[in-house]
C-alpha cells in the first residue's frame, strides 16, 4: 500500500471537504494549507501537478483541513495573519488582524510624515492587542517612540513576541486604558472593542468563539471604549495631538459625537474601500 499522496488529488480532496462543511472559501482555504504544510507554491504545482507528497505531510494537511471544517480560523491553524506587508503571530488571545485596520496605520503614516517633521515623535497605541498597529508604525515611520496598551496579560505576551520576531522596539504597558500610563503623546491611535453586546451571538463561528470577547465587546451600545478613551486621553495628549479611531461602519456619527463633547476639534471621518466609514480623526486644542 503506497504511503504517498498525488498533490492534485490532494488539494482537491481537501477542497471539497472544505466545501461540504460549507467553507465559502474552500478552495483560497486548500491552497493556503497546502502552502502553509508542503511550503508549495501555484508555480511548483502546475510544474508537476502529480508530485508525491509523503503520509505524514498528508495526514498533516488533512488535520487541518478538519480543523478549518470545524470553524477555527484559517490564522489560528497558521498561527499568523500578514498586515501592512508583515507576518504577525496570532492565537486566540488576540484579535486577527483585519485588513480594514491597514486604513487605521496609513494614515498614522501618512500624518507623521506630513505633518510632523524634524522631531521624536511619542505614539501611543490603546487596546493594542497582537501588537500589530504599534508594530506596523515603529517598522514603517521614522524618528517615532511608540508605546502600546492592554489590558490582556496573554494578549500582551503575543504582542511581545511580534515585536522581537519583527525587531521593533515598541514599550508595552499592562495598563486599563490610561490607568498605568504616564506621558504625554503627540499621537493616540486604538481600535478598540465597538460591537454592541447584542450583535455577538450573530457574528460568524469564527469570530464567535475563537477570538477574545473582550477585544470584540463594545458593551450594549459598542461606543463604551470611544466614550472612556475620548474623555481619558485628553490629559495623554499633547497640546495639537491627534486622536485616530478605527470605527465600525455604523458609528460614522456617534463617535464624532463622543469626541465633539469631549471638546476636540478638527473632526473628521473616513471611509475604506468598501465605502463603509472607517477611521475618525480628531485633534486637540
Amino acid at each position: 500500500m503506497s504511503t504517498e499522496f498525488g498533490l492534485k488529488d490532494l488539494i482537491k480532496d481537501g477542497i471539497e471537504k472544505l466545501q461540504k462543511a460549507s467553507d465559502l472559501d474552500a478552495t483560497v482555504d486548500a491552497w493556503l494549507l497546502a502552502e502553509e504544510v508542503l511550503g508549495i507554491t501555484r508555480v511548483q504545482y502546475f510544474i508537476n501537478p502529480q508530485r508525491l507528497v509523503n503520509k505524514e505531510d498528508a495526514d498533516k494537511f488533512f488535520k487541518f483541513i478538519d480543523m478549518r471544517c470545524n470553524k477555527i480560523p484559517l490564522q489560528h491553524i497558521t498561527g499568523k495573519q500578514e498586515f501592512m506587508g508583515l507576518s504577525f503571530n496570532v492565537n486566540e488571545d488576540v484579535l486577527i488582524p483585519r485588513q480594514d485596520t491597514e486604513l487605521l496605520v496609513e494614515m498614522v503614516l501618512n500624518y507623521l510624515k506630513q505633518k510632523i517633521q524634524g522631531k521624536k515623535v511619542k505614539v501611543l497605541d490603546m487596546c493594542t492587542g497582537s501588537g500589530c498597529i504599534a508594530i506596523s508604525i515603529k517598522k514603517l515611520a521614522e524618528n517615532v517612540d511608540v508605546t502600546a496598551v492592554d489590558l490582556s496579560q496573554n494578549a500582551l505576551k503575543v504582542a511581545i513576541d511580534n515585536a522581537k520576531q519583527l525587531d521593533a522596539k515598541v514599550t508595552f504597558i499592562e495598563s486599563d486604558l490610561f490607568e498605568n500610563v504616564e506621558k504625554q503623546y503627540d499621537v493616540i491611535v486604538s481600535n478598540p472593542p465597538y460591537i454592541k453586546t447584542e450583535e455577538i451571538e450573530s457574528l460568524m463561528d469564527e469570530v464567535r468563539i475563537h477570538e477574545p470577547m473582550m477585544a470584540l465587546d463594545g458593551d450594549c451600545d459598542g461606543l463604551k471604549f470611544y466614550k472612556k478613551i475620548a474623555k481619558e486621553g485628553r490629559q495623554y495628549l499633547r497640546s495639537n495631538g491627534i486622536i485616530f479611531f478605527e470605527i465600525g461602519y455604523d458609528q460614522g456619527q456617534t463617535v464624532p459625537a463622543i469626541l465633539e463633547g469631549n471638546g476636540y476639534k478638527d473632526i473628521k471621518v473616513y471611509k475604506d474601500l468598501s465605502g463603509n466609514d472607517r477611521v475618525v480623526t480628531a485633534g486637540k486644542e
